[in-house]
């Protein structure tokens, strides 16, 4: 673990992220110490400073520090880096006067072996019964307080699920504990507005981007749990999974062709990195 560069385990007891949960983090796939869509983690930590009004990150730093400790997993096929920003210490109370230096920490770890059999076989979920708050301010962002889906997580354990639909306090479908959401409906993938609650995920951004590229946009809407019923497909997305199909949704089960349609939203990504390349 490196804590602003430093081999350590430990931080300043009042640090904020600790106090107030006054920071952010992104989780990152490392393939043989090739860090996975860095790009994409540095803009949505950079949004997030911008939208904290965080004190001035040294970013060519902090990308330095995450290429230093994949050089340091090199051998592993697959590992996880995260990377938590801080706002440091200073400050009485809620105030941050006085907090003028960011305190990075990034970690390395095993890569959840489930992911890739969930991309080859899909996996069952459920409807959650726990609800997101809507907080447009914080709306996308990734920030350290992560209690809303603490209890999601209890609900799924307590119910023995794997992943679960999680809607807003409105009604409308949001993402699940820890993924975004696609359906494919009426010919169309769709994902849901994330302007009120949750997070915007890189996998998330990297196949709209995609979409987008091949003529094909994804379209950010409204979408009630209902939809799911009638969709042709539903995948998860996260940058840690990438794409994983929805088998079964409540009882309601997707056919072989779903799996084919998320089979071409991956091959999509594909082609992309085949284009990047050349």
């Amino acid at each position: 673990m490196l804590i602003n560069g430093i081999e350590s385990t430990t931080i300043n007891a009042a640090d904020r992220g600790l106090a107030y949960g006054d920071g952010l983090f992104s989780t990152i796939k490392v393939e043989y110490g090739m860090v996975q869509l860095w790009d994409y983690h540095l803009y949505r930590l950079q949004l997030g400073a911008q939208k904290l009004f965080f004190p001035e990150v040294d970013w060519q730093l902090l990308s330095a520090e995450v290429s230093q400790l994949a050089a340091g997993i090199s051998d592993k096929p697959l590992a996880v880096i995260k990377v938590i920003l801080t706002r440091g210490s200073g400050g009485r109370g809620y105030s941050s006067q006085g907090c003028d230096s960011v305190v990075r920490i990034l970690s390395a770890a095993a890569y959840p072996d489930c992911y890739q059999q969930w991309q080859k076989e899909g996996i069952k979920v459920v409807q959650c019964e726990q609800k997101l708050a809507v907080n447009r301010q914080l709306a996308g962002l990734k920030t350290l307080n992560r209690l809303e889906q603490v209890l999601i997580k209890h609900e799924l354990e307590s119910r023995q699920a794997l992943e679960g639909i999680v809607c807003d306090n409105d009604g409308y479908v949001i993402e699940a504990c820890s993924a975004n959401l696609f359906i494919y409906l009426d010919n169309q993938w769709l994902t849901p507005k994330l302007d009120g609650s949750g997070v915007a995920g890189v996998k998330r951004r990297q196949i709209m981007q995609a979409s987008e590229k091949a003529g094909t946009p994804v379209r950010e809407v409204r979408i009630k749990a209902d939809a799911l019923f009638n969709a042709q497909a539903v995948c998860l997305t996260n940058a840690l999974m990438g794409i994983v199909p929805v088998k079964q949704y409540r009882s309601h089960i997707y056919n072989e062709a779903a799996f084919y349609l998320v089979q071409q939203l991956q091959l999509l990504l594909e082609d992309g990195d085949l284009l990047n390349a050349d």
